[in-house]
């Protein structure tokens, strides 16, 4: 027991307490996010507001991501993408927070837009079509290369991604109009900048178990073959990076609510 302690719970311990001092929002991190999605001079009551938001996930997020890689290993093959240990907490601890946010009676009266929302009114057309896209080509080279681990992840992706975006639309109104769209538009386009990033780890795989079965390694031409796939998976991880960047972190205030 004694031991257990100390090579499992302790660690565990420290890092949540070490990740929650990183992570833990404050006023200042609570403005910010306001800012940049749309409420150029926010008041103290949207910045408390913003700071319970932020507070709901990081304090989720730390707890899955202790959990996580215990019950990946479990499970796991040994052949899953990379990035799933970080990915994974990150969607699943937002999807729990919209769904508690979703299900929470809301106090008050509310000011927000009467309008229906859609996605549109959330993500970008263009991000949900490249999303798509790069799901459908993972799961074709998944397929192909009989990795159904992988093609299990690309459909876990699209499941929360489309999870997150259907909870961020549905969810309650806070009763602040422009702090209930621009958290609702943040969480929405941040789940598709990760699933970006999951989809990119998820095709590396499906592509190189793709080609160690149909193209298997050859002394003739495989070093040449080589250096032009390492060129086509930098170039994706590129794509990647700029789609996530244009999609989930604004470079200027973002309009927060609707024309």
């Amino acid at each position: 027991m004694a031991h257990w302690l100390e090579t499992s719970v302790l660690p565990a311990a420290l890092a949540a307490c070490l990740l929650l001092l990183v992570l833990w929002p404050t006023k200042h991190s609570g403005g910010r996010l306001l800012q940049r999605w749309g409420v150029p001079r926010p008041e103290p009551a949207q910045v408390t507001e913003a700071v319970r938001y932020l507070r709901q996930r990081r304090v989720l997020y730390v707890a899955l991501f202790l959990l996580f890689p215990s019950v990946a290993g479990a499970v796991d093959s040994g052949d899953s993408p990379a990035g799933v240990v970080i990915l994974v907490p990150l969607l699943v601890a937002m999807l729990v927070a919209e769904a508690i946010a979703t299900l929470r009676p809301v106090s008050g009266v509310r000011t927000a837009s009467l309008d229906r929302r859609t996605w549109r009114d959330l993500v970008p057309r263009w991000a949900v079509r490249t999303t798509v896209g790069g799901a459908v080509v993972t799961a074709v080279l998944a397929v192909a290369g009989a990795s159904w681990l992988t093609l299990g992840y690309v459909l876990a992706c699209l499941l929360l991604v489309c999870g997150l975006i259907a909870l961020a639309v549905r969810r309650p109104a806070v009763d602040d109009e422009a702090v209930d769209a621009a958290l609702r538009t943040r969480t929405a386009r941040v789940a598709v900048g990760i699933g970006f990033g999951w989809l990119v780890t998820a095709l590396s795989i499906a592509f190189g178990q793709f080609q160690d079965r149909w193209f298997p390694q050859d002394p003739l031409w495989y070093e040449p073959g080589d250096n032009v796939l390492t060129i086509a998976r930098v170039a994706v991880i590129v794509a990647a990076l700029v789609c996530w960047h244009w999609v989930a972190v604004p470079s200027r205030q973002w309009p927060a609510t609707r024309p």
